[in-house]
């Protein structure tokens, strides 16, 4: 089944709308296309003297996809933060959409049906 559940156009919305700074579209964009500045970048494309490695864990090359979801080093807090306050913009956008207070109390994230 071949079938496409978004547009190209609808894919890039999200540039056009207006909610982010240009500087934010520029790094998620080299962010999606593998060229933001790492280690690797600057010894593999740009072909500089350093180390690809990355300079946390020395363990891997220090890739976007490495940085962003496989770092033993990030792994032990970073991710996790990372995911909570991604969960905490989506709950507070679905509150939002249907209608309910949204508030923030002692770290948990506690909602009332209007």
């Amino acid at each position: 089944m071949d079938r496409q559940l978004i547009t190209e156009e609808d894919a890039f919305f999200w540039l056009s709308k207006g909610d982010l700074k240009a500087e934010t579209k520029r790094e998620i964009l080299a962010a999606q296309d593998q060229a933001l500045n790492t280690s690797y970048y600057a010894t593999k494309i740009l072909h500089t003297e350093t180390d690809s490695k990355c300079s946390l864990c020395q363990q891997h090359d220090e890739t976007v996809d490495h940085i962003i979801s496989a770092c033993p080093i990030l792994a032990k807090e970073e991710y996790v933060k990372w995911h909570d306050k991604v969960s905490v913009q989506i709950h507070f956008n679905i509150c939002k959409e249907i209608g309910c207070n949204w508030t923030r109390n002692t770290g948990m994230n506690m909602y009332q049906t209007q």
